[in-house]
Parts: structure tokens; C-alpha cells; sequence
């Protein structure tokens, strides 16, 4: 009796034993097969970077550069803080670095009210379309005549997933900004 009961506890403890170093094993191959490409992510876990809601955009550090992967449809929101008589550059780069789709990234500094002024040669709303294998740059810019304020950045995925870096350039202008007639970025003396 004694001798069953101990034989009954040792298949016990070797079937355990078993089943452990198979879902051990298990778990090794799911890692290994994601490292080695032949398992394929699902959009969201291929997400990396800073995110940021409509509703809670996440602020942006003008010292720091973001890199993201952007996929799944998404859209992601991000603040700046602009002092008055300071302009945002925003130094954008999207590449797509799938071989079998398209992708697709719109970025726009959303317009207040007053509205920002764009910089000579940049940009408020820029659409990246990308090819396979692709990618492009551009530069989006805000300049701000009025008093310090937030500039909201949107930037929204489509197609395949993109790796997006985010460089941004704060600084004080040498005069007022200020619009002329035709929303063209004009310099002019401050009051004093």
C-alpha cells in the first residue's frame, strides 16, 4: 500500500514535471519565432513611441528625439508649448520599411484661433504617401505672433506599419512675427 501510494506520487511529480518543461518549451518557441520573422506581430504589439490621446495629448520635450512605429490605423496626439514671438519647427521622417503594402502618415499642426503662421519654406499639413520600401521627410513649422500657447500635432497611420522620428527646433525670432495680409510670415519692429 505504502509502496503504491509512493509510486502514484512519483508519476504524479514526473507528469508535472512534464507538462511544466512543455509549456516552458512552448513559450520559448512563441519568443524564438517572433525574433526569427516567422510570426507575424498584430498591429498593436508592432507599436512603439510616445502616444498621445485627442483627449490627452502627451507633451512633447523640444530637447528630445522620438522614434515610433506607428500601424494599425492609428492616430496620435502631441503638444508643444510655444512662448510668444517663438516659433516650432517639426522635423518630421516616415519610412515604411515593408515589402508587400503601402503606407500612408498625415501630419498637421492644427490651426487656432489666431492661427499659427507657417515659416518660409515649411510647412502646416504635410501627407506622406509611401511605396514599398520608402521613405521622406519634411519639415512642419508654427510661429507664434500671439501669446504663448500649445500647438497640437496630429499625426495619423494608414496601410503599413511606419517608423516615424520626431525631431523638433524652439526658438526665440529676432523680431515680432506677425502676419500680413496674405498669411505670409512677415517680420516687424517690437514696440518698445
Amino acid at each position: 500500500m505504502i509502496r503504491q501510494k509512493i509510486e502514484n506520487q512519483t508519476v504524479r511529480v514526473g507528469l508535472l514535471a512534464v507538462l511544466g518543461l512543455f509549456l516552458l518549451l512552448q513559450a520559448s518557441c512563441s519568443e524564438v519565432s517572433k525574433e526569427l520573422g516567422s510570426s507575424t506581430a498584430s498591429a498593436t504589439e508592432t507599436r512603439v513611441g510616445i502616444t498621445g490621446t485627442e483627449q490627452n495629448p502627451a507633451v512633447l520635450d523640444p530637447f528630445t528625439k522620438y522614434e515610433m512605429v506607428m500601424a494599425g490605423g492609428e492616430c496620435r496626439f502631441l503638444v508643444m508649448k510655444i512662448p510668444s514671438r517663438w516659433y516650432w519647427k517639426a522635423f518630421l521622417t516616415a519610412a515604411n520599411r515593408d515589402e508587400t503594402q503601402k503606407g500612408h502618415l498625415t501630419a498637421e499642426i492644427a490651426q487656432p484661433n489666431p492661427p499659427w503662421v507657417a515659416l518660409p519654406g515649411t510647412l502646416l499639413k504635410r501627407n506622406f504617401d509611401l511605396n514599398r520600401a520608402e521613405g521622406d521627410q519634411a519639415v512642419l513649422s508654427a510661429g507664434n505672433p500671439g501669446p504663448g500657447r500649445l500647438a497640437l500635432l496630429k499625426l495619423c497611420q494608414d496601410g503599413a506599419p511606419l517608423i516615424v522620428t520626431l525631431q523638433s527646433e524652439i526658438s526665440a525670432t529676432g523680431a515680432l512675427l506677425a502676419p500680413d495680409a496674405n498669411n505670409a510670415l512677415v517680420t516687424q519692429t517690437p514696440e518698445r
